[in-house]
């Protein structure tokens, strides 16, 4: 009991420390959500499945469509559920060219994405590229699930609380859960008494949880339970008394964390959001301004003569509306206050400027590339154009790929192990480190520049080779297809192993050795039968030359015993 008091005290420490950390970034994301992503954010456990309204902040819905279209960009981008984004391979390029190796990697790969999209990940991932944009920090969790291997959980900014180690690799999460009282009795053991209660008389009555997730100071990897793993989990029970619901542990660390971008030793990242974040609050209050002018030029205040205060509240500016004023006074008995001229146009035009930066903060034009470009320009043309834009998302996307895929992967991976759902490991790839390139179509377009330099270099050999075959055999041309393929996301599986490339090779070696004796053989036949024919048309008085030779041939034979066997049979 005093040890769970002490984990108790411990969690609740560290939870304050973060609190306090966390406070100074509270204020600009409640800002951004406030007028980019109203629907995202937790700032208090009172709002907890309220439906209230909340874009009352929004006067135009610029940043919250640009969002949109970076969220959907990413999603289709980076890792859309129609094609393979990912592969594994090893930093030892020789051996994963080995018979049989590709194609282990490449049914691994699937299992993989077979998970990945059997679960709801992608949902998941979608929501998770717009909060990272917008606030420059997004989190969600990856926990195990008896049906479908892996559940994911999206947790809103506000939620969440994060820390790092010395490598600057996020390592800690707290978070805080609302939880009605019937949902902690049917997800945890062990209780209050109060909930028990609770969950009998008023089932949506909501508590509030504190999940804490830590490096494990002694783990013990020799021992299996939940208690020895290398990351902590404490469920706790704020409010009277802080009662520890559980303790739990994982083999990888549940979360990924991604930062767009991260300033010195920050624990939480910047992303397009808070640089967006001065235009988009300009646009909002020009749009207010601009639709006030309007409103004043079209509906002005009114001068009403006090003559007509008599008449009992009934005048108005309403269409259709008679209202009776003494026509004979020398002055009209109601002007306008004054007259609002506002140059809407002008307007307009500044608004579209401050429209097209906000579109350029969040990549925009890059996502829009395909719809907004001349339809009669080739993809290679569109590539060109658009190449530098693209290298713009290189410093993000590298961040995410260690930050957010890796992660994922790696506790994917783990979570199959667990459940037998990867076959056996190869003896030669034990012990191995892994590699898991991006495949996707993000990032074949940044790889898409060697490919170009490879072709180019082929070109220039191809013209040398004119003037001197030799210099062909500079070029390693297996490596430049493997290289490409790589670069190309071919399935390893499709590639032979270099084993096979060598006996398929030597058989056709053989093959061909084989055809040239066979065709020598034939040629020396029909040179000999057209010698023959030759010798057999010469004319030599009366025979010809083919007889001839015969005959001196059989004259100059050595004698033949049987005449011999004759002389003496006759004598």
């Amino acid at each position: 009991m005093e040890k769970e008091r002490d984990c108790v005290r411990h969690v609740l420490r560290r939870f304050h420390e973060l609190e306090k950390e966390r406070r100074t970034w509270e204020g600009q994301w409640k800002e951004i959500s406030d007028v980019m992503l109203p629907n995202k954010g937790k700032w208090s456990e009172e709002n907890h499945n309220k439906g209230y309204k909340k874009h009352g902040n929004i006067v135009d819905s610029t940043a919250l469509y640009a969002l949109r279209i970076l969220a959907a960009g990413m999603h289709g981008g980076l890792s859309s559920p129609a094609r393979p984004w990912f592969r594994f391979s090893l930093k030892d390029k020789e051996l994963e060219n080995a018979e049989g190796i590709g194609k282990w990697l490449q049914d691994t790969q699937e299992r993989v994405h077979a998970v990945l999209s059997g679960s709801n990940f992608y949902p998941t991932v979608h929501a998770h590229y717009a909060e990272l944009a917008a606030f420059g920090t997004a989190c969600f969790l990856i926990e195990e699930d008896r049906d479908e291997v892996i559940r994911c959980r999206n947790l809103t900014v506000g939620e969440y609380y994060l820390d790092c180690d010395a490598k600057g690799r996020v390592d800690t999460l707290y978070r805080t859960i609302s939880m009605t009282a019937r949902q902690i009795v049917q997800r945890f053991e062990t209780y209050p008494e109060r909930i028990r209660e609770s969950a009998e008389k008023d089932s949506v009555q909501v508590f509030a949880v504190l999940h804490a997730i830590e490096p494990r100071k002694n783990c013990d990897p020799d021992k299996i339970d939940a208690r020895s793993r290398r990351y902590a989990s404490y469920y706790v029970l704020l409010g009277q008394g802080n009662f520890l619901l559980e303790e739990d542990g994982y083999e990888e660390f549940p979360a990924c964390c991604p930062r767009w971008d991260v300033t010195g030793q920050d624990v939480y990242g910047r992303g397009p959001g808070m640089d967006a974040l001065p235009d988009v609050n300009m646009l909002q209050r020009m749009r207010q301004d601009g639709l006030e002018a309007l409103e004043l030029e079209i509906k002005p205040p009114m001068n009403v003569s006090n003559s007509l205060r008599n008449q009992g509240g009934q005048f108005s500016l309403r269409p259709g509306f008679a209202n009776f004023v003494d026509m004979n006074a020398q002055a009209p008995a109601i002007t306008p206050t004054y007259q609002v001229q506002a140059n809407l146009q002008a307007l307009d035009a500044y608004l579209q400027q401050i429209r097209r930066q906000i579109g350029e903060h969040f990549y925009k034009d890059l996502f829009l590339l395909l719809t907004q470009s001349d339809k009669r320009m080739t993809a290679t043309e569109v590539y060109e154009r658009n190449a530098e834009k693209l290298l713009m998302l290189g410093p993000t996307l590298e961040r995410l790929r260690s930050e957010l895929f890796q992660p994922l992967i790696q506790r994917v991976l783990g979570i199959m192990k667990r459940y037998g759902k990867i076959l056996p490991v190869p003896h030669l790839l034990r012990g191995r480190e892994w590699e898991i390139e991006m495949q996707s179509s993000l990032a074949l377009a940044q790889k898409s520049a060697d490919i170009a330099a490879i072709e180019n270099i082929m070109l220039f050999a191809g013209n040398l080779a004119k003037i001197n075959p030799d210099v062909l055999d500079n070029l390693d041309l297996d490596e430049m297809l493997l290289h490409n393929a790589k670069l190309l996301g071919v399935p390893l599986s499709l590639l032979r192993g270099k084993d096979s490339v060598f006996a398929i090779r030597e058989q056709r070696r053989r093959e061909q050795a084989m055809q040239q004796e066979e065709q020598k053989t034939w040629q020396l036949l029909e040179k000999g039968a057209s010698t023959a024919k030759m010798l057999s048309e010469v004319d030599l008085e009366g025979k010809n030359f083919a007889s001839a030779l015969l005959g001196t041939m059989r004259e100059n034979a050595p004698d033949n015993p049987q005449p011999e066997q004759t002389e003496r049979d006759t004598s």
